[in-house]
């Protein structure tokens, strides 16, 4: 069967990079806010593993937060403890306990942070009661996932041989991964199928062309049309499609003075929407199957496309992906991170990020998710037409994720009437908001 351990063996390519928000919280600071940098600082491997990590450490905090304060928001693990206690232990405890069951290696990195974390509360019932509290949330959490299908085995894949249909590449394990994602049992949508993009460009069409066209240009390994910004975008955005959207939401949630519970919230909510991104993503790459654009390049004599020629040595800035190209996960997960930031810190927020590349800035979450999307194209390894529908889905999940409130506070029945008619209002102002999101990036 082919499995994860192969896939670890034949594309090692996917690692995470650190992206440390640039004000470090101190362990006796917010519990959602430090212990989101742990697991930034910690979390690797496959980025959709990672963003399922994420989404798991902050249902358990959140949940356990909750519980602590007499339970003012919706559950979503529901009423498995009898909560009290200090959030603060509540919450550290819970972070732990995900992070632990999901990364056994990093036990110690984690444990030390849990020391740090308790030393900051004074010993007393209250303590002791959140820490049960938080183991409490992070076992039903874990417990929720355990067969959400995440790491189920890689579908089988074979070759079908049709012009347009996924190769796998070289270098690669030799057969596409992740593929399971797309069956994997959503943190916020209805169904793996909710936000299906229609499909690509036909193979004999002039927009399939001028996307192939364009990244054979701009994507080749010897492009003397891509800028030096566009070559350093590329290798930022390689293999770390979350943690900048993660680390702008803590620094912003710093200069803003949001409490706990309200961190608890925007981070709960913003990690299960990353977490179905992939979800969406391979559901349109197993659906679809397209090739990827080195493989279409170097076989552009049979797409049946006079507007496109073939280059058997033409080879990508960056190493392909194993798996099929449309829609691209990056965008995706861009997409649903900006539409979620936009919502909930302004449009027009500026910020930057660093890893082991170097440091890219930007004036708005938008433009940082373009950015994002752009960099599959300056690499070689997408079509436009992957990443613009990227792009639009993920914009659409993260606007469905933020108005269906999932981790929100729960309403007194005198509001309900009220609510009601502001969800009219909101998805009118959503629908406008991503008419011209996708006017803007397509």
């Amino acid at each position: 069967m082919q499995n994860k351990v192969a896939a670890a063996a034949g594309f090692a390519a996917l690692t995470f990079v650190t992206v440390p928000a640039s004000a470090q919280v101190a362990p006796g600071g917010d519990p959602v806010l430090y212990w989101n940098q742990i697991a930034m600082a910690n979390i690797d491997g496959d980025p959709g593993l990672g963003g399922r990590a994420y989404a798991m450490v902050n249902i358990a905090v959140h949940d356990a937060i909750n519980a602590t304060m007499g339970s003012p928001d919706r559950s979503y693990t529901g009423s498995v403890a009898n909560g009290g206690g200090d959030s603060r232990a509540a919450a550290a405890v819970a972070a732990h306990d995900v992070l632990v069951n999901l990364y056994p290696t990093k036990t110690a990195a984690f444990d030390a942070a849990l020391t740090a974390s308790l030393a900051t509360i004074g010993n007393g019932s209250a303590k002791t009661t959140g820490m049960a509290t938080g183991q409490a949330f992070a076992s039903a959490t874990i417990a929720a996932r355990a067969s959400d299908g995440f790491i189920a085995p890689f579908p089988t894949y074979t070759p079908t041989g049709q012009p347009g249909n996924y190769v796998p590449t070289t270098p690669g394990p030799g057969f596409p991964v992740d593929g399971q994602f797309a069956t994997a049992t959503p943190f916020v949508m209805t169904s793996p199928t909710q936000f299906r993009p229609g499909p690509p460009p036909a193979l004999d069409s002039i927009a399939y062309a001028v996307s192939l066209n364009d990244v054979e240009a701009i994507g080749s390994i010897n492009s003397i049309v891509r800028t030096a910004d566009q070559t350093a975008s590329a290798f930022f955005w390689e293999n770390d499609p979350e943690r900048p959207y993660l680390a702008a939401a803590i620094d912003q949630s710093l200069a803003s003075g949001k409490s706990p519970l309200e961190n608890a919230r925007i981070f709960a909510t913003l990690t299960t929407a990353i977490a179905d991104a992939p979800i969406t993503a391979f559901d349109a790459k197993n659906l679809y199957n397209i090739w990827r654009p080195v493989t279409a390049i170097q076989n552009a004599d049979i797409d049946g496309n006079p507007l496109t020629t073939a280059d058997p040595t033409w080879q990508s800035l960056l190493v392909a992906p194993p798996f099929q190209s449309y829609i691209s996960a990056h965008s995706t997960v861009a997409g649903t991170a900006a539409s979620i930031l936009d919502l909930v810190y302004g449009t027009g927020v500026g910020f930057c990020a660093t890893n082991t590349v170097g440091t890219r800035c930007w004036d708005s979450f938008d433009a940082a998710a373009l950015d994002d999307s752009k960099s599959r194209e300056y690499g070689g390894i997408h079509f436009s037409f992957d990443d613009q529908q990227g792009l639009a889905s993920g914009y659409q999940l993260g606007a469905y994720a933020f108005n269906r409130n999932l981790f929100g506070a729960v309403p007194e029945p005198a509001t309900w009437a009220m609510m009601i008619v502001g969800f009219g209002a909101i998805g009118a102002s959503m629908r406008r908001r991503q008419s011209a999101a996708r006017v803007r990036y397509i």
